[in-house]
C-alpha cells in the first residue's frame, strides 16, 4: 500500500464499491424469472465458475433460482459474499450493535466507537450507518480487503 495514499471515508468506499454490487445483486434476485447459468452466477458474485460448480455440488443444487442463488452467495468467497455471510451470521437485525457493524464491515471497533461518540449515536440502523460511515476514515485499500 502506498503510504501517501489519501484516506477516504468508509462512506465513500461503501458508495463506490459496496452499494453498487448490492444493488446489482438485488436487481438480479428480484428480476430472476428463469434459472441463471453458472456463468451468470459467477459474474454476479465475482467468483469463478469452478467455485460456483463446487458450491452447487456441495449443496446439491441443480438449478440456480432465487433461493439457490442466495445459498451459493452464502458459501462463496468474494468480498460481497463474505459481507453477506457476516450479515447472515449476526441475523440481520434492525438495530446493530457497534460490534455488529465492526464485524460485518471489517472496520476496527475503536473507529466505530469514536464515530459513535462523535455523532452521539446510540442506536445503529440502516438509516444511521451512512452518518457513521462518513466519520470513519480509512486507507482506500479497496473492498477486496474486507
Amino acid at each position: 500500500m502506498n503510504s501517501n495514499a489519501k484516506e477516504a471515508s468508509f462512506l465513500e468506499i461503501y458508495q463506490t464499491e459496496i452499494a453498487p454490487q448490492l444493488q446489482s445483486l438485488d436487481i438480479i434476485i428480484k428480476s430472476m424469472d428463469e434459472p441463471l447459468s453458472v456463468t451468470e452466477t459467477a459474474g454476479a458474485l465475482y467468483i469463478s465458475e469452478t467455485e460456483v460448480k463446487n458450491i452447487m455440488r456441495r449443496l446439491h443444487i441443480e438449478l440456480i433460482d432465487q433461493e439457490s442463488f442466495l445459498r451459493i452467495m452464502a458459501g462463496a468467497s468474494s468480498p460481497i459474499c463474505r459481507l453477506y455471510q457476516r450479515e447472515l451470521h449476526i441475523g440481520s437485525p434492525y438495530v446493530y450493535t457497534r460490534e455488529d457493524v465492526s464485524y460485518i464491515y471489517s472496520i476496527p471497533i475503536d473507529m466505530i466507537n469514536q464515530a459513535c461518540e462523535d455523532l452521539g449515536l446510540i442506536k445503529l440502523t440502516a438509516y444511521t450507518l451512512p452518518d457513521l460511515f462518513s466519520r470513519v476514515n480509512m486507507q482506500p485499500a479497496g473492498f477486496s480487503d474486507l
